[in-house]
């Protein structure tokens, strides 16, 4: 499964990036994100897990985050739980007065026979684009509205 989304967002690269980075304040953004739970931390990663549910199904993971601002991108590595093995990727890129915002997510199911089938026709098209589309357009709407309080 390779999935690619992208917003355009009328805020400047810090503050979506700490939106972006901020795991642990995503269920405060987005309801479908129940708890996250610190597990290790650096400067360089954070290890977490994270709960929620994905269109009514219960789901939770554990993921190495590695944000990289000096490189405008984020990376995760996704190590427990159904999507173990998956990498998202966030990249950032100023256009025009805007921020280009550009999601990445590419997994394959390590199952025997049915891995591929398992992440191209369920995992991806029917939960991870589900939540990284909302998960983009929470981020978007949260900076945009904190960058037009704060030039307003």
């Amino acid at each position: 499964m390779h999935m690619v989304h992208h917003a355009r967002i009328a805020a400047p690269f810090e503050a979506v990036f700490a939106l972006a980075s901020d795991v642990e304040a995503w269920p405060a953004v987005l309801r479908d994100y129940r708890w996250c739970r610190v597990l290790e931390r650096s400067p360089q990663r954070l290890v977490f897990a994270m709960g929620g549910r994905i269109r009514g199904w219960p789901a939770r993971w554990v993921a190495v985050q590695e944000p990289r601002p000096e490189e405008r991108r984020i990376v995760f590595r996704h190590t427990g739980g159904i999507t173990r093995g998956m990498t998202v990727e966030w990249r950032f890129a100023a256009s025009g007065g805007a921020l280009d915002v550009t999601i990445i997510h590419d997994l394959v199911m390590r199952w025997p026979v049915v891995g591929r089938l398992v992440s191209d026709v369920i995992v991806g098209p029917v939960f991870i684009d589900y939540i990284a589309r909302k998960t983009l357009a929470a981020v978007k709407a949260r900076a945009e509205a904190v960058a037009s309080t704060s030039t307003g």
